[in-house]
């Protein structure tokens, strides 16, 4: 599933030339047939003399229609209205441009006995006939590209409601691990014998705000990063039970970042990884910190321990929890958020978010 979204992209990429020249061809074999008939109509030059230089235009008109794909495919990211009025400027560019190229041709393959029309008049008239062509074309274009981009959009929309369905589905499966519930109503025992009633109720109230948050969220919503830093702060108050005082979670988020949005769940699999990296092995105390700092255009979201570190050989499971947080990202914000992770010095792992400030 994570590698699906390359593999999409990858496979449109590679079949978006076919229907480009296909168009292309056809446009152009058309203009041919009918600059030929309008030719034969209006009693010019034996067609015999005139196929050569004409064919060799209709090749340059093609040519210069692939160029312009090559130039308007990069102003892809602009909304459909600039690209369309982007499309009508180089249409009138490359026309003339195509005006000048087949003057030259015709005037070196067909000279005029009688004597030639000014170069910037010959060149001029060509531009204008032949303008039609070069918006036609540059439309037709970009109705193309639009379509398979929405259809890209789709694919994308799709594979990133099943990546958040699946977090969703092993959050919820994990939650009803009857180890997990076996630790978690083991520790409120203790604390009952205990009569330490207060830290009870507080451990039955991260419970339920951990449950409620995990089971209240649709599989692909966008939640605020106070929210979910509020939910993997109920589900550590859980964990704390389990591991005492070897487990210590610090939470410094600002205040400005607090609503910016990003995909439920997100922070999950990174806490659950330090719990079972850091934590679990250590016989002191590790730190768990969940920090996030605003700048300017971006929000840096960072999970570190300070912990001996994850195991960089045989841990499947990390990696695979890694590689889910990457894909949603992608999924959610395209090229604009940034996954890095790995170990600290001297000791530790962390794992670093870069969201764009605006969020989706």
């Amino acid at each position: 599933m994570p590698g699906a979204g390359n593999g999409v992209s990858k496979l449109i990429s590679m079949t978006r030339p076919s229907p480009l020249v296909w168009m292309t061809i056809a446009l152009w074999v058309a203009a041919f047939l009918v600059l030929t008939y309008r030719a034969s109509l209006m009693m010019e030059a034996p067609q015999l003399i005139q196929f050569p230089p004409r064919l060799v235009s209709c090749v340059i008109g093609a040519l210069l229609c692939w160029a312009l794909s090559f130039f308007l495919r990069r102003f892809t990211h602009w909304s459909l209205a600039a690209q369309l009025t982007l499309g009508f400027i180089a249409s009138i560019a490359i026309g003339i441009i195509y005006g000048a190229l087949t003057a030259a041709v015709f005037r070196t393959l067909l000279p005029s006995p009688g004597g030639e029309s000014p170069l910037w008049l010959d060149v001029m008239g060509r531009a204008q006939g032949y303008l039609w062509i070069f918006i036609s074309w540059c439309f037709a274009y970009l109705a193309l590209t639009y379509s398979e981009r929405a259809r890209e959009n789709q694919m994308r929309l799709m594979e990133a409601q099943a990546l958040a369905a699946d977090a969703q589905n092993r959050m919820l499966r994990y939650q009803v691990n009857p180890h997990f519930l076996f630790n978690t109503l083991n520790a409120l025992q203790t604390l009952m014998v205990d009569r330490k009633t207060a830290l009870a109720r507080g451990m039955v109230q991260s419970l339920a705000d951990f449950l409620r948050y995990s089971l209240a969220r649709e599989p692909d919503e966008m939640v605020t990063l106070g929210e979910e830093a509020e939910a993997q702060s109920a589900y550590l108050a859980i964990e704390k039970a389990r591991f005492g005082d070897r487990l210590k979670f610090v939470c410094e988020i600002d205040s400005d970042a607090r609503n910016v949005r990003v995909p439920s769940l997100i922070l999950q699999p990174l806490i659950e990884n330090a719990v079972k990296y850091a934590v679990t092995p250590s016989v002191g105390t590790v730190t768990i910190a969940l920090t996030a700092r605003l700048a300017t255009r971006q929000v840096r979201i960072e999970v570190r321990d300070d912990g001996p570190g994850a195991p960089t050989n045989g841990a499947k499971s990390l990696k695979v929890g890694l590689e889910n947080v990457r894909r949603r990202l992608e999924l959610a914000y395209g090229g604009a958020a940034d996954f890095s992770y790995g170990p600290t010095e001297p000791r530790g792992f962390a794992v670093t978010i870069l969201l764009p400030r605006d969020g989706v």
